[in-house]
């Protein structure tokens, strides 16, 4: 998938968070310019939030946060709202932006799959602190996940009952385990 139009060209970081702030809707910022983000489904929401939720009490006890709603600056100035992005506990909790994940999360859709894979993954390598890149199916139990190892990444497909580590926070799920608690959506 190919991007829309930018509704907004020419302007700053600081312009994007000014205008984000009001804005109905939310955008990603991209060289200067600003992109409607596309609509998520239900089934791709409670995907994140569920595994948010699996994550969340684990994190916090381990000296992590979890965002799925603020923006993530990446070291190029772009910014994305990721599906989740977890982070050491420091810094402002009020700053409508994070800009240090060790591990981000994005569910997979096909309105946004090849920006996942390309834009995005490119922009997040370039993250210092991230040690994690997950990328999850929203029809069936696959993860792929790209870890950090030294100065390379390394790429590992699971699926089905495969036991999904999240390294960073020394936390472990079975994959199916996620999707079984999904409610069947239609």
């Amino acid at each position: 998938m190919t991007r829309e139009p930018p509704v907004k060209t020419q302007i700053t970081f600081d312009d994007f968070l000014a205008f984000e702030a009001t804005s109905q809707e939310r955008h990603e910022f991209i060289d200067g310019n600003l992109f409607v983000m596309a609509g998520g489904t239900r089934k791709h929401n409670l995907l994140a939030l569920m595994l948010i939720s699996m994550l969340m009490q684990h994190a916090l006890k381990q000296g992590f946060f979890i965002f799925n709603d603020v923006v993530l600056k990446t070291p190029s100035g772009r910014g994305y709202y990721p599906d989740a992005y977890i982070t050491r506990q420091t810094g402002d909790l009020q700053a409508r932006v994070g800009d240090s994940p060790i591990i981000i999360i994005e569910v997979l859709s096909s309105s946004t799959e090849a920006i996942d894979r390309g834009e995005k993954w490119q922009a997040y390598q370039q993250i210092p602190s991230l040690e994690q890149y997950v990328l999850l199916s929203q029809v069936e139990p696959i993860a792929e996940v790209f870890s950090k190892d030294g100065s390379e990444w390394r790429y590992k497909n699971l699926e089905g009952d495969a036991v999904l580590h999240f390294s960073g926070l020394d936390f472990k799920l079975v994959l199916s385990s996620l999707y079984e608690q999904l409610p069947p959506l239609e």
